[in-house]
């Protein structure tokens, strides 16, 4: 086990591989993206959980990770991008002990548009963060999932 947050999830492992390989996987469940602007990076406040996260959520029926990561994206920052990179799978266990994983994404910009809360968004706020400020509760398992990309 890498990490685990409070909710009880566990971060064990980076997998890096290409995006066509996330079928070679069984229980590829969530997408998300770790979008970087200026050596700052896009987290959200999670209303309903309470903490500071990267944008990301389940795969729904049919759909690709990457359309996933865009759509959580949108939906959760309302940031749109088109140009993202696939940076690999990360492997998670639940609280339940069920094994899962989820694909990440990544991309860099020079600056984020206007966020404007919606009464139904799962998001309170965004900022852009320097790692470094002490911003409250972060997603132990998020933070995580950063540092392990800035190695690459």
């Amino acid at each position: 086990m890498i990490i685990k947050n409070k909710c009880g999830y566990e971060l064990l492992e980076y997998i890096s591989c290409s995006e066509e390989e996330i079928e070679n996987y069984d229980n590829v469940t969530g997408a998300g993206i770790v979008f970087k602007v200026n050596n700052n990076y896009l987290v959200g406040f999670n209303n309903w959980r309470k903490q500071w996260e990267i944008p990301a959520g389940r795969i729904e029926s049919g759909e690709r990770a990457r359309e996933t990561a865009l759509r959580e994206l949108l939906e959760e920052t309302h940031q749109q991008v088109d140009d993202i990179e696939f940076k690999g799978l990360f492997k998670k266990r639940r609280p339940n002990g069920e094994i899962v994983y989820m694909a990440i994404f990544s991309c860099e910009k020079d600056s984020i548009a206007p966020f404007i809360k919606n009464d139904n968004d799962e998001f309170d706020t965004i900022k852009l963060w320097d790692l470094n400020e002490n911003i409250g509760y972060v997603d132990e398992v998020d933070l995580k999932i950063i540092q392990i990309l800035q190695s690459k």
